[in-house]
């Protein structure tokens, strides 16, 4: 369902090997691990939004009959850590993760189809122990 990123594997590998030069700074390694379970809860109400968009598309009136669309989500991400030097708020976190934009066939069909995919990247910061946006 997701991916975890290089960084966070290896502190884990650096952990299990036990080199004290290979063992992780433990505040990195927690704020890895917590990243990973705020980026978890942020797709979860990304998802939420979804089936809200899917039961109010978008309506636009076209030459010929509306353009229904809504937007989706895909189900893969993926995480990164970046220390940005800063004591106030020593990490960036990256969420990256893929938004579908969805055309239907009219307004009382459920035909639709993936019309557009953008990636997104969303940018939070590590600050006083908690991720924000």
């Amino acid at each position: 369902m997701y991916r975890l990123i290089p960084i966070f594997l290896s502190l884990v590998a650096s952990a299990a090997a036990g080199s004290p030069a290979s063992i992780p700074d433990s505040g990195r390694h927690r704020a890895a691990a917590s990243f990973q379970e705020f980026a978890t809860g942020w797709m979860e109400k990304v998802r939420k939004l979804e089936q809200d968009h899917r039961t109010r598309p978008a309506v636009v009136i076209g030459a010929l009959e509306p353009v229904v669309t809504y937007r989706s989500f895909g189900d893969d991400f993926s995480i990164e850590l970046q220390p940005t030097g800063r004591p106030r708020a020593p990490y960036l976190g990256l969420l990256r993760y893929t938004e579908h934009v969805h055309s239907c066939g009219g307004i009382e069909t459920s035909e639709c189809s993936i019309a557009s995919t953008v990636p997104v990247t969303e940018i939070f910061r590590f600050q006083y122990g908690r991720w924000n946006y």
